[in-house]
């Protein structure tokens, strides 16, 4: 069974305020309050002039330092991104990955499920990993674009790096289970700005994270009550306490607290929300976490994750 050895976070130091990102977006003014009043966005890590890979080494960089054994075991690297590519006229092998081709490690790029891959891959890394080896998922990409940045009337994308070292020797954060469901009607999506690849995701959106959910619980083994925390995409806070009044569980249980500084970090969200509840201390052995992400397509991923 695999276990998170540890975890790192890299985002751009500079921030930008929602009324300054809503001019950039040419927001309503409707738009703005509902965004703020009952979204809960505030500000944004968003750095147009920093590269990609200053976020993705500053968080692989101060992660392998701390885990010398781990690194020198890596033998597996996975970058997960929403985004088909991540920079313009990539190469064979994306710069993210290049310097660990170079010394010869397994690397790929995982896309598919897209806000959901990263959580995805820590379920991936249990089947590809031997006892021996250490994986490293690299949860990580740039908001370039206004049409990237905003999904109307959902959520504001900001920017955070998670990368996040996996491997089978106990550690404080078990990997239990995962559970994954698929809703194909929102699989195409061509880039055309005309396509209504979406038409019909927002009224279903509430309906799919509430079955994942339940779904999950069942594959676990497990009631709400069982739960301490639950770890979400950051897509937006009203969403979240609309699923908590659905379900009947006590919406404390959500960590919404980050999405007012960070807004939604693509898949880096329920990491980020981790470090949150780490660096405040609420974490105890045995507390049962959930984290949990929602990529268009759409996908729904769904880790259990055991604190030691």
């Amino acid at each position: 069974m695999l276990h998170i050895v540890d975890f790192e976070l890299d985002h751009p130091e500079r921030t930008e305020a929602l009324e300054e990102v809503a001019e950039q977006l040419s927001l309503s003014r409707n738009q703005r309050r509902m965004f703020s009043r009952f979204f809960g966005f505030e500000a944004f890590h968003y750095d147009e002039a920093a590269p990609l890979e200053q976020m993705t080494s500053g968080a692989v960089d101060r992660l392998l330092a701390r885990n010398e054994s781990g690194a020198a075991a890596l033998s597996h690297v996975a970058h997960c991104h929403t985004l088909p590519a991540v920079t313009c006229f990539e190469g064979e092998t994306s710069p993210i990955l290049a310097p660990f081709a170079e010394r010869g490690l397994e690397v790929f790029s995982a896309t598919m499920n897209h806000c959901a891959t990263g959580l995805s891959m820590l379920w991936a890394m249990e089947q590809l990993l031997g006892k021996a080896d250490t994986g490293l998922v690299l949860i990580a990409e740039k908001a370039f674009h206004p049409d990237v940045r905003l999904i109307e009337n959902t959520t504001i994308m900001g920017e955070c790096a998670a990368a996040v070292l996996v491997r089978r020797e106990p550690s404080r954060l078990r990997i239990v289970d995962s559970y994954t469901l698929h809703e194909p009607r929102f699989w195409q999506n061509t880039g055309h700005l005309d396509e209504p690849y979406l038409e019909g995701f927002e009224d279903m959106y509430l309906d799919f994270a509430c079955r994942t959910l339940t779904k999950a619980l069942q594959q676990f083994n497990l009631d709400m009550g069982d739960v301490r925390f639950i770890l979400p995409h950051n897509v937006n806070m009203a969403s979240w306490i609309m699923m908590a009044q659905i379900l009947g569980f006590d919406r404390h249980k959500v960590c919404l607290s980050t999405i007012g500084r960070f807004g939604h970090c693509f898949g880096a969200d329920p990491f980020i929300n981790l470090m949150q509840l780490i660096e405040e201390d609420c974490l105890k052995s045995g507390d049962r976490l959930l984290l949990f992400s929602i990529g268009l397509g759409a996908t729904a991923t769904c880790t259990l994750v055991q604190v030691g």
